[in-house]
């Protein structure tokens, strides 16, 4: 049965929003609504809205019959419900999103005018974007004023060019913010006569009037409302509550930091003239009598410092709040419910210090445990080294003997900016699987879908098609989003082939000519377009490797059962070519609303929960921007521009329904009144310029004049400030601060927030401390030295994996974690077969084979990264790979007349896969291609003549210490005498100084030695762009020995790093100069540029100081050397190429 509810509005403070929801909880409970009725809870943030139902369920042991609302729209029903909804409509024409619109309409007729000739000025080009631009930022600027300022709009609505201030005098509007009230004028003069009385300050008004009067209200009004921990309210939003108190009960649950009156110890105080004062002066003294600059010896620093816009808002509620009254009417509740004691911790006693009020002289100056950690203060290089940090402290803080225990749940982490977080965030937080013990749940909340979900992310870059190059890596990235590829019938594992098929086919960017005109870029042709690969893959799909067709060169990779997925990637380029032209037209809104469907319906189907959400959200978004266009009487076509912002930030608009508190550690973004009670408070990327944060003000905003300011206008940094106290008193038992206190790249000293500076002197001040033992540095990398020595001094790492880099450390320098660590000696099958060119690998950089096969680890520099444009020009490595396929014997002609025709028609075929550059350019390098490979393929032609016939390919094998040695011994030729092995490469194999390029030659070496040591052995020739060389065989005995050799250092190497470098050894063994080599100069490229070689030596001396240097290079490349001296060169001479070489 439900108790009767008396109207009244009462009015809690607390410090401690525990308090706050346990006297409403028990209030509420001692006098219960009816059982189908609601209790309506108002908050200001997704976050207290979450903690707020967990703490109802924990109390009630269930969260029912409850509705929680934002203040702003809640006001608006309340408003209908006295006024009447007959007479009230549901969303005022004069709210920013209508009105936004109505500006678009009405801004363009209003520039003849002589008050706007700034505005005609800004608005020359005719720009519907940069026009729509402009009446968001007024249509923000008015929403303001129609809360914070609603008498300046009262006497522009009657013709009064001026502004008011918070002392009731008047300044006028000068000439250039005359346009201002003029333009609110032509607003209601736009609207017709029964709406201009609709606004919102309107029907405030209406709505003061009759509570005031005691009229009935039209429809029916809670009988309870409770607003909860909001700490900033307009004023307008106070006088609404408590004129609605005279009908419904109103409890307001304030979160106050300070159980005194501390209203007069900021700057502004004059501007209050309420003499009513909730709180009780501290030891009976009135700080308004004492001077604002010998305040600090009376109020307390942090509270003066950071607290204007609590205490705005504190001092606001002054003039509505009669404690006295309410203590009368409702003599069971208790009002004032601040917390008790000085408090054990630093923690607790930096909060009792805040509530009551100690100034500075009274702080206790000791009382600090030596073992106290409530506060922490955490150094970093980088905010990935804070996320990692964080990650070890809390596993450290989960595992201790806490009273209450810490969990995961009652850990809040707070950054200025969540999205610059949120990949180190996941990184860190997501490489331990739910099994490992070092996991640690998470929720990032406050994260944008427009930023965060991949259809969304694809939803905007389809609505700015028109602008798009459609490069290669972009629609690679469209095919990933699973409802994009989902809707053309592709599978996740179909984009893998689908990348490698588009790179082939020379696919960079353009979808078509067309395209590619729009964009100003017609003449680039359409080589290396979406249309010019698809006909290249369809070709291919159609008739193979055959010859090419109406100048396309077929694609033949396109085979099988997989050349489906060919056609659904030709289906979305067909579609974003049919789009990219609808896009480029302006249509009315009506229009675009069946144009954004179809788009949605082109393009994408849901394949979750989550997409189907979505696709819910975007159709709610685009009827909301419907309705406020028809509100406005906007019907004028705009660009794709001016329609694609209001319909994406209508997705992201907020609201209570974001999931905020899960189960695991909370991240979020430092946001006003979320000063929920957490256990543990982390604030990250603390740094100078980052926080408090800086928001820029429009150069119109009159609210921001001198002299203009008023008690409870909202500032960004007064905000901030504000809210680093609440984090600091909504810390239970651990405060951990973290910054980049280190330059990541010198190790500089870098400065934290003024806010962190100013709290860690208020610390080492009050209590007489020094904070170096509640600061911790760390260093660079997660994986430091540091981390795994045993000293007393060493940062705490959980990441036990990165001990194994430092097994060759003493052992009794090392932690036991490391102690146990396993035989890292390989462990090589006995089916395993040793190939020639892994042999040759080895040879070729011992140091980058171990990384790789042993570690796993590849610094490939010279990964080919996804080519997002036309080849303009041939880098030396893409000419190299071009002069191998143009020296490429298979259907060589066996006359050298034909020879020079035969390479043409490569060459065009280069030209029409698209890897040669387009035009002129071009050309230029199909004819120095052709001529480059003449003289190599006449070198080539003249050896297939001497050695006529072919010869059988032979196995070879050679074992060694259970290494088995094997391969096959291909290209051979034979005059019925002698079997020659047969090889051409691309480039020189001679230095300027006709020496050879020795280490070109190791996979040669290494076949002809396992065909002598297989009683195979077979002479060789190579032809380069330079020589012809002739290699003759080498004795099996020598061959032997020396593979031998080279499989016992090759089994050295899969287990230890070899101090060895190709290059540089043989210079030093040709007495050259190795140091060079190594090292580099301003002619030569070092080979310590290989990324391999510089972890370890960074330059020649580290490497040639290694006790096995000398016996490892000649061990390994002193057979090479000496076999290479015996090598018969004969220089290619291109007017001579035809004759005889050897």
């Amino acid at each position: 049965m439900s108790a009767t509810i008396k109207p009244g509005l009462i009015i809690l403070h607390s410090n401690q929003l525990e308090q706050l929801s346990s006297a409403v909880f028990e209030w509420i409970g001692r006098n219960p609504l009816s059982p189908l009725e609601k209790e309506i809870f108002l908050v200001q943030s997704n976050g207290v809205a979450e903690w707020l139902k967990i703490a109802l369920a924990e109390h009630f042991d269930i969260c029912a019959a409850s509705r929680i609302e934002l203040p702003g729209r809640f006001l608006w029903t309340i408003y209908r419900a006295m006024l009447g909804r007959e007479q009230i409509p549901q969303t005022a024409s004069l709210d920013k999103v209508p009105l936004t619109w109505r500006l678009m309409r009405l801004i363009p007729e209003l520039l003849a005018l002589p008050d706007f000739a700034g505005l005609k000025q800004f608005l020359a080009i005719g720009d519907a974007e940069r026009r729509y631009q402009l009446v968001s930022r007024i249509a923000d600027l008015m929403d303001l004023y129609q809360v914070y300022r609603t008498d300046w709009l009262h006497d522009w609505s009657q013709g009064l060019d001026q502004l008011r201030r918070a002392n009731g005098e008047t300044q006028p509007l000068t000439k250039d913010q005359r346009w201002q009230s003029a333009l609110w004028r032509a607003i209601l003069q736009d609207l017709p006569p029964e709406q201009r009385l609709l606004g919102r300050v309107n029907v405030h008004q209406r709505f003061i009037e009759a509570a005031l009067r005691h009229d009935t209200p039209h429809g029916t009004l809670p009988r309870r409302v409770v607003l909860f921990g909001i700490s900033a309210l307009s004023r307008q939003t106070l006088e609404a509550l408590s004129a609605l108190s005279t009908y419904t009960q109103v409890i307001l649950g304030i979160p106050n930091p300070c159980q005194y009156f501390w209203g007069d110890i900021i700057d502004g105080r004059e501007l209050f003239k309420s003499q009513m004062k909730r709180q009780a002066y501290r030891n009976q003294q009135d700080l308004s009598l004492i001077p604002l600059e010998d305040l600090h010896a009376h109020a307390h620093p942090l509270l003066a410092s950071w607290g204007r816009m609590g205490r705005d808002f504190i001092r606001m509620l002054d003039d509505f709040d009669h404690a006295g009254e309410t203590r009368a009417g409702f003599p069971q509740l208790k009002i004032d419910l601040f917390s008790e004691g000085s408090g054990h911790t630093l923690l607790e006693q930096v909060q009792a210090a805040v509530r009551d009020l100690l100034p500075m002289a009274e702080h206790p100056r000791s009382g600090v445990a030596e073992n106290d950690r409530s506060i922490e203060f955490h150094i970093a290089h980088s905010a990935q080294r804070e996320i990692e940090i964080l990650h070890d402290r809390l596993l450290s803080v989960f595992g201790s003997q806490n009273i209450p225990a810490i969990r995961p749940r009652d850990v809040i982490v707070m950054v200025p900016d969540i999205t610059q977080f949120t990949p180190s965030i996941r990184a860190v937080f997501d490489q331990y699987k739910h099994s490992d013990a070092r996991y640690i749940p998470y929720e990032i909340g406050d994260l944008s879908e427009r930023k965060t979900h991949p259809l969304m992310a694809a939803l905007e870059w389809l609505l700015r098609l028109p602008q798009q190059r459609c490069q290669q890596t972009e629609i690679m990235d469209l095919l990933e989003v699973p409802a994009l590829a989902g809707r053309f019938g592709l599978k996740a594992e179909d984009v893998a082939l689908l990348k490698r098929w588009i790179a082939g086919a020379g696919i960079r960017w353009g979808l078509n000519l067309a395209h590619r005109a729009e964009l100003g870029l017609g003449a680039a042709g359409e080589q290396n377009s979406w249309m010019f690969g698809l006909r290249r893959m369809l070709l291919g799909y159609a008739s193979g490797a055959a010859m090419p067709y109406q100048g396309i060169e077929p694609y033949a990779e396109i085979a099988g059962l997989d050349s489906a997925q060919a056609g659904c990637l030709a289906e979305l380029v067909t579609a974003l070519i049919d789009w990219q032209l609808r896009l480029t037209q302006s249509w009315r809104p009506e229009e675009w609303a069946v144009q954004a469907r179809q788009l949605l319906q082109d393009f994408f189907t849901a394949t979750g929960e989550a997409d189907r959400a979505l696709l819910v959200r975007l159709e709610d978004a685009l009827e909301d921007w419907l309705h406020a266009c028809e509100q406005s009487g906007f019907d004028e076509p705009v660009p794709l521009a001016v329609f694609r912002e209001p319909w994406l930030s209508g997705v992201d608009e907020s609201t209570l329904t974001h999931r905020f508190i899960s189960g695991g550690v909370t991240f979020c973004t430092f946001m006003p009144m979320r000063s929920m009670p957490f256990q543990m408070v982390c604030l990250l990327g603390m740094n100078e310029g980052d926080f408090p944060r800086h928001a820029s003000q429009m150069d119109f905003d009159l609210l921001a004049l001198p002299g203009m300011a008023r008690p409870g206008d909202r500032s960004r940094r007064d905000d901030d400030r504000y809210l680093m106290l609440e984090a600091i008193l909504s810390a239970r038992q651990k405060l951990y601060i973290s910054w980049v206190g280190k330059h990541i790249r010198d190790n500089s000293e870098q400065p934290p927030s003024v806010l962190v500076s100013q709290f860690r002197e208020y610390l080492a001040t009050g209590w007489a401390m020094n904070l170096s033992g509640h600061t911790m540095e760390y260093p660079m990398q997660a994986f430091s030295r540091q981390y795994f020595m045993a000293n007393e001094t060493r940062p705490l790492t959980y990441a036990r994996e990165w001990g194994a880099a430092y097994q060759a450390v003493p052992s009794e320098m090392l932690l036991s974690v490391l102690q146990d660590r396993p035989d890292l000696t390989v462990d090589i099958d006995p089916e395993f077969i040793l190939k020639v060119d892994e042999l040759g690998r080895f040879l070729k950089q011992p140091v980058a084979y171990f990384f790789q096969k042993r570690l796993g680890v590849i610094f490939d520099q010279h990964v080919q990264e996804t080519e997002a444009d036309e080849p303009l020009c041939l880098d030396a490595l893409q000419e190299y790979f071009l002069n191998e396929r143009m020296i490429d014997s298979s259907m060589l002609p066996s006359e050298p007349a034909e020879l020079e025709v035969h390479l043409q028609q490569k060459a065009m075929q280069l030209k029409r896969e698209g890897v040669l550059p387009v035009g002129w350019a071009g050309q230029a390098w199909q004819r120095k291609l052709v001529q480059d490979a003449l003289p190599v393929q006449l070198a080539w032609l003249s050896l297939m003549q001497q050695f006529p016939d072919p010869a059988e390919k032979r196995a070879a094998d050679f074992f060694w210490q259970g290494i088995h040695l094997s391969d096959w011994l291909h290209n051979l030729r034979t005059d019925q005498q002698q079997v020659v092995f047969l090889k051409q490469i691309a480039g020189k194999i001679c230095l300027k100084d006709g020496s050879l390029r020795i280490e070109k030659l190791i996979d040669i070496w290494l076949s002809l030695l396992l065909g002598a040591a297989a009683d195979t052995p077979p002479g060789a020739y190579l032809i380069a762009s330079d020589a012809v060389l002739y290699m003759a065989p080498v004795p099996a005995e020598q061959a032997a020995s020396v593979l031998q050799q080279l499989i016992t250092y090759w089994k050295r190497g899969m287990n230890e790093v070899l101090p060895v470098a190709c290059k540089t050894a043989l210079a030093y063994i040709a007495e050259a100069n190795p140091r060079d080599v190594y090292d580099g100069s301003m002619q030569i490229r070092g080979e310590v540029n290989n990324p391999y070689l510089a972890r370890i030596w960074p330059d020649y001396a580290a490497i040639s100081h290694c006790a096995d240097w000398d016996q490892v290079s000649r061990a390994l490349y002193e057979p090479l050397f000496l076999w290479a001296k015996e090598i018969i060169v004969a220089p290619i001479d291109a007017d001579q190429a035809g004759q005889e070489t050897v």
